[in-house]
């Protein structure tokens, strides 16, 4: 009885600290920043601090020594591709920005769309300027990214519970830039999240079990009993 109790304690502390919300503030301004909070912790996730640089000790020359034979070549470890939150930091600006919202488009019509089900977001705003030196293809590039933009904004109001929305895309045919804000402040319980991806793994076992049982190679006949099976019909005719 102990041990049980024990046990349930464990899961009971788990699911009790799983249950409390996580939240995470990015926003975007020429610079993009991303901090995580829960309870009364707050980290900084990006843009990462720089180190400062150690002075680097002269190293002792060292004596040639005989080159090794070089190994067959080696096979390129395959490069993992990085999440949206990783890949956006890396190609930030207004590309970048239209880039992010594709991306979570992708996210929530795949295999992890049950996730942003759980999702709240308190705040969520986006303003985004576009211009060129020709009046035209502002025109055209407004239109190009309003079709970008609103579809996907909508998606993401229409799965995740959102607070605070605010959107626009305005042309500017006096200067040439193209500008992107934005600010997203959301909230999710860990606990739903894990429970998903448990749900998912088993449906995923589920389904490859299905495929194999499917796909299971039949018996081989045996073509000498066959052939034999076919006399023993014969010898009864004749009789």
């Amino acid at each position: 009885m102990l041990a049980l109790k024990i046990i349930f304690g464990i899961i009971a502390f788990f699911v009790l600290i799983l249950s409390v919300r996580v939240t995470v503030y990015m926003t975007y301004d020429e610079e993009f920043k991303l901090d995580i909070g829960w309870l009364f912790i707050k980290l900084h996730i990006l843009p990462k601090k720089e180190k400062p640089e150690k002075e680097k000790k002269p190293e002792k020359e060292k004596e040639p020594k005989e080159e090794a034979e070089k190994p067959a070549e080696e096979e390129k470890p395959k490069e993992k591709k990085d999440n949206i939150i990783v890949s956006f930091y890396k190609n930030q600006g207004f590309s970048g920005v239209l880039q992010l919202l594709k991306d979570t488009v992708n996210a929530i019509n795949g295999m992890f769309g049950t996730i942003f089900r759980h999702f709240v977001f308190r705040e969520l705003k986006l303003y985004m300027t576009v211009g060129t030196s020709d009046a035209s293809e502002t025109a055209q590039l407004y239109g190009k990214t309003c079709a970008a933009v609103f579809p996907a904004m909508g998606l993401i109001t229409s799965t995740c519970k959102v607070k605070e929305y605010d959107c626009a895309v305005r042309p500017n045919f006096m200067v040439a830039e193209k500008t992107a804000v934005f600010r997203a402040v959301l909230s999710f319980r860990p606990i739903f999240a894990t429970t998903a991806v448990v749900v998912l793994a088993f449906k995923l076992l589920f389904k490859v079990v299905f495929k194999l049982l499917k796909n299971k190679p039949k018996e081989p006949v045996n073509k000498a009993s066959e052939t034999q099976n076919v006399n023993n019909i014969k010898e009864d005719k004749n009789i």
